[in-house]
């Protein structure tokens, strides 16, 4: 079942039974929503292991040099560029034909100086996100999601008197001059400041922004940082601040631990500088921040809209043990800090939290998919697939998670909405770096951001593509991109489906497709040269009767003065 529907199902189940006349908008407590039973805590919450799926894939490096990318889209009516962020404060522009870069834009002046434990030392601050406006041809604005120093007095707060905040996340509006389709940091006309919250901790931030196919933009909080969410514990050998005795994820009067959803060209805020549309969860209330579409979040780092279905998909980061993808809805509860995915959470002082086996009652919204930290230690949110070259990836979200054991050992995975699948990579058995976040092309391809640091300094940011191996099923060799090489100096790269001739000894295909693709495409996978005749397929896939793969490199040579384009196979080696 492909993933869309799993998740419609399970929508329609939560419609159902979750009673959405009154939602309480009032910060809640362990005692008003939690039921203890048995209260046994859970050493090894999901025991079943993450298998590794079928779908076999390639991690193809298109650029280096970057410091930590987290995000990768394009800008509207520009298929030809990648736009990626890099936490030290460069918006990337990567030219996807020839894979050049060049900085787009540089905010790095604007960023709290990184490096939370001193200089080259692990950070959760910097530029988190930015977003094109869905008119950004015509109107030229792009928003961005900052790390700053505190100082100034912001939009919202929850640091008490006389306590100061570590940094404060700023969202900002950039127009740009919409006409040069070559953008560098001169042209941009203007700038302003949409809304600024302050941080109690350095952690936590979340950061994505998205806009919805609404026109509204959609940005994501995490709960403020620290650990359990609870003001008085130790974090750091400082007691936390700015998150009450019950949580900011629970407590909707502030934008910590929420998705919130404004109107940037709007006025009717607070401060005047957005818009809080009218079909907000919360519009109206005395109590509930009117910006907030959805709460209780821990670090919600990463989300975004499937374009197909228009459902919004969350990735939200968990405490001690579990890591989990949510659906969103308006005015939906997903539990932080009452409960950590599924299960009930407490908090253990300055002990570490752990989850139990008790229930809890109230209006939450459990994820569609978890995993425990037996896996991972921080889930990474990417996009469910509407691609075209890897069909068997059609409709699956693709996730992973930042490093399995804390070591620059991050993974890839993809889930249906019922169950989590490892991606089979052809060369390695795992990426090798920190997965530090994902990205889409125009062309709706998917791309794997990481590091081997895990840190935002040095250069060891890259970003890959990842594509598809050829492959065979016995009949017909599919191709999905060859870049040729033709008589009359021309190049172009082609989908290519080639037919076994019946009988062939040695085996023999004939040419019954071919689609021009996009330069985009090129040095995805083989090789032809009319001139020379030779076709080389680095990586074919051939799946056996129990389903197992062998992955191939072949060499092929036209056959000439044949009347149909027919090539014979002249050699083959084992990969893997």
């Amino acid at each position: 079942m492909k993933f869309y529907y799993s998740i419609l199902s399970l929508l329609l189940l939560i419609l159902i039974s979750a009673k959405w006349t009154e939602i309480n908008t009032s910060p809640a407590t362990l005692g008003e929503l939690a039921t203890s039973t048995s209260e046994q805590r859970i050493d090894d919450p999901i025991p079943a292991p993450i298998q590794r799926g079928s779908i076999r894939l390639r991690l193809k490096q298109i650029a280096s040099g970057l410091t930590a990318p987290n995000w990768a889209i394009p800008a509207p009516n520009d298929p030809e560029h990648l736009y990626v962020s890099d936490q030290d404060g460069k918006l990337w522009r990567i030219n996807l034909t020839t894979n050049n870069k060049e900085v787009f834009l540089d905010f790095s002046d604007l960023l709290v100086p990184l490096g939370a434990f001193g200089s080259n030392s692990f950070d959760e601050r910097g530029f988190l996100g930015f977003a094109f406006h869905p008119r950004f041809v015509e109107n030229g604005l792009l928003y961005t999601y900052t790390s700053e120093s505190a100082g100034e007095e912001s939009d919202f707060s929850t640091i008490p008197p006389g306590a100061s905040p570590n940094h404060r996340s700023v969202i900002r509006e950039w127009r740009l001059t919409p006409s040069n389709s070559n953008q560098v940091q001169d042209s941009v006309e203007e700038m302003r400041v949409l809304l600024t919250v302050d941080q109690p901790q350095f952690n936590h931030n979340a950061g994505a922004l998205n806009f919805g196919s609404d026109g509204m933009l959609y940005i994501a909080f995490g709960d403020g940082g620290g650990a359990d969410d609870r003001d008085g514990q130790d974090f750091g050998g400082v007691p936390m601040i700015g998150h009450g005795p019950n949580g900011n994820g629970q407590n909707t009067s502030n934008p910590l631990g929420k998705l919130l959803r404004i109107d940037p060209t709007g006025s009717n805020s607070k401060n005047g500088q957005y818009g809080i549309p009218n079909d907000n969860p919360f519009v109206g209330s005395n109590t509930a921040l009117n910006e907030i579409y959805a709460y209780g979040f821990r670090n919600p780092f990463r989300f975004s809209f499937d374009p197909e279905t228009n459902l919004l998909v969350l990735a939200d980061v968990g405490q001690n043990n579990i890591e989990e993808v949510d659906l969103i809805q308006a005015g939906g509860n997903y539990g932080w800090g009452l409960k950590e995915g599924s299960f009930r959470f407490e908090p253990n002082g300055n002990e570490p939290g752990f989850v139990t086996d008790g229930q809890i009652a109230g209006d939450f919204i459990d994820p569609v998919i978890q995993y425990d930290h037996d896996e991972g230690t921080a889930v990474i949110g990417g996009f469910i697939y509407r691609g075209k070259t890897i069909p068997a990836l059609q409709g699956m979200y693709l996730f992973g998670d930042v490093a399995k054991t804390g070591n620059g050992d991050g993974r890839i995975f993809y889930s249906d909405g019922s169950s989590i699948l490892e991606l089979d990579l052809t060369e390695q058995a795992q990426p090798g770096f920190w997965v530090l976040g994902f990205g889409q092309d125009a062309d709706r391809e998917l791309y794997v951001l990481g590091n081997t640091t895990g840190i935002p300094f040095e250069t060891t940011g890259a970003v890959y593509k990842l594509v598809p191996n050829a492959s065979f099923d016995s009949a017909v060799l599919e191709i999905p991109a060859v870049d040729a090489i033709l008589n009359n100096n021309n190049r172009g790269t082609f989908r290519a489906r080639l037919q076994l001739v019946q009988d062939s000894q040695p085996l023999r295909f004939e040419l019954i497709q071919a689609e021009q693709l996009a330069d985009c495409f090129r040095g995805d996978n083989a090789n032809f040269n009319q001139t020379t005749g030779k076709l080389s397929i680095p990586f074919v896939d051939i799946r056996n009767a129990n389903g197992n793969i062998s992955t191939f490199a072949a060499q092929l040579q036209l056959v000439p003065n044949l009347p149909v384009l027919t090539f014979e196979l002249k050699q083959a080696e084992l990969v893997r």
